[in-house]
């Protein structure tokens, strides 16, 4: 599976519940309506919540004090090759057209980020576990950047081998019903599409750690006998390859616009990602 993530900061002529409710009825549903002439399969939009206390309190926990995000859009696809033999047809290029257009009405393109990224589960249930309004569980997306020192492949090799690691070893202990890494893959058609919006592409973006979780499951961690030993081996690890002065913390709910399995037949062959 080949995702896009778009990590969203509205136009500032918008109060952040103004943007939302737009974001969420009016631009979502141009995803749905051209979903099948993009080749999509999934379309969430996670919004942020940044006063509640869960959001608060991991950022000052991580020491994220990078601008803020309003939300992540995540739109997932079979294969890379699904998404380009789409664009490369009247419709999808039409389609593709129009969501740009009605995407500078609201959100500030040149400072938000497009990523295209593939999926590392590290903690992952086999139950569906969704942050729905109705629900006491947050998505939470910790948006991260690589101290300066550092390149891509290196960071990625550690997160996923040390932080993925301590992550796996101690889930017992975690806060998270689930815990994800997504991390940043190039592709030729991510500049073109970055370009489109006014974006530069960030040298020091990896990817993004995504986890669900509730308030119920923070207390219970912070009551751990063993918080105090386990909690500064993930902050010490974070600290060695992330510059958190940059980097953002969301936790809100997710709206599932289109939820259809990615995978059916013909299945993808090597080299389509």
């Amino acid at each position: 599976m080949i995702r896009m993530d778009y990590y969203v900061r509205r136009d500032r002529a918008l109060e952040q519940e103004e943007f939302q409710a737009i974001w969420l009825q009016q631009h979502g549903k141009l995803w749905v309506k051209y979903g099948d002439a993009l080749g999509l399969r999934r379309y969430t939009q996670v919004h942020d919540w940044p006063e509640h206390p869960l959001c608060e309190n991991w950022r000052k926990s991580y020491g994220a004090s990078g601008l803020a995000y309003d939300g992540m859009a995540t739109v997932c696809w079979p294969s890379y090759k699904v998404l380009e033999d789409a664009l490369a047809t009247a419709e999808g290029a039409q389609a593709m057209a129009e969501i740009l257009a009605d995407e500078k009405t609201i959100i500030d393109t040149p400072n938000s980020i497009l990523s295209f990224g593939i999926v590392h589960p590290v903690i992952n249930p086999r139950h569906k576990i969704v942050a729905s309004e109705e629900s006491n569980v947050f998505r939470c997306v910790y948006f991260p950047e690589a101290l300066p020192h550092l390149d891509r492949a290196t960071v990625q090799r550690h997160w996923i081998a040390v932080h993925g690691g301590l992550s796996q070893e101690h889930c017992a202990n975690s806060p998270h019903k689930r815990y994800l890494q997504v991390h940043a893959v190039e592709y030729p058609l991510a500049e073109s599409l970055r370009a489109e919006r006014g974006m530069t592409a960030n040298p020091r973006h990896f990817g993004h750690a995504e986890a669900w979780s509730s308030p119920m499951e923070f207390q219970h961690a912070a009551l751990n006998p063993r918080r105090e030993e386990i909690f500064p081996l993930f902050l010490a690890d974070i600290d060695a390859f992330c510059d958190n002065s940059r980097g953002y913390f969301l936790a809100g709910k997710e709206f599932h616009l289109v939820d259809d399995a990615v995978y059916a037949t013909p299945l993808p062959q090597p080299g389509d990602l």
